[in-house]
């Protein structure tokens, strides 16, 4: 079995682990439980991505959104890691694919619907298979304090229950100190390592101009950065 950091450098091509990175990592590879709190562009993914090829069994992920799923499933096959995902966005064969696969051995990681993935029939056909460990992305949806919160993601507190012996890990990029507590509360994820990385990004920087005449402001700011690129924000459509 290779290192860490040898499937780092062999699958990835990164040399070296982010902040918080490779602890998050050996928390679940030593079979415990982990809540990350890590902005966007942080390397979540990876968290949980490598560890489900070091440990035994199939790496369950819990997304909310398709787009995201078919964007990491697309990025793992390109890295020669067997991954799916089991989503409505599957026809009836495709669906019977996936799960011959899951069931044959032949995947590391299944990227999974909350819906989908509190379907009784579903969560008995995994208690037959070894799960290396259960991921639980956009956590934050958990919450009812959260700003995208989903029902079908409060029922996933009942997964503990199912796969006492599976680690889980709870990722967002988005939770402030309430729903921090209540997505722990609500996942079950009372004795897990809490990690918190910090939120500051040094290649970009914040600017506060007083409004004083705002269009020629603007228009000033604009002629100041010819051939260069960037985004305008206007309250309506209307304005722009």
């Amino acid at each position: 079995m290779p290192t860490i950091q040898e499937t780092l450098q062999n699958v990835w091509g990164l040399q070296a682990f982010r902040p918080q990175q490779q602890e998050i990592i050996e928390q679940l590879l030593g079979g415990g439980d982990a809540f990350v709190l890590m902005p966007t562009g942080g390397g979540k993914s990876l968290c949980y991505q490598l560890p489900a090829l070091h440990r035994d069994g199939l790496a369950i992920v819990i997304s909310p959104l398709i787009s995201l799923m078919k964007d990491q499933v697309d990025a793992l096959l390109a890295n020669g890691i067997r991954a799916a995902m089991y989503n409505s966005n599957l026809d009836a064969a495709e669906a019977r694919s996936v799960l011959a696969r899951l069931h044959g051995g032949e995947l590391d990681l299944l990227y999974v619907a909350p819906e989908r993935m509190m379907r009784p029939g579903f969560i008995q056909s995994l208690e037959s298979i070894p799960l290396a460990l259960i991921a639980v992305d956009e956590a934050h949806c958990v919450s009812q304090w959260g700003h995208d919160f989903r029902p079908e993601y409060a029922a996933l507190g009942e997964l503990r229950a199912h796969f006492p012996g599976t680690p889980f890990i709870a990722l967002t990029a988005t939770a402030d100190p309430q729903t921090r507590e209540d997505i722990v509360q609500v996942l079950g994820l009372g004795q897990a390592k809490r990690f918190v990385t910090g939120f500051d990004r040094p290649n970009i920087r914040y600017t506060v101009l007083e409004k004083h005449q705002p269009q020629a402001q603007l228009v000033r700011f604009l002629n100041s950065r010819e051939e260069e690129s960037g985004i305008v924000y206007a309250l309506s459509r209307k304005r722009v």
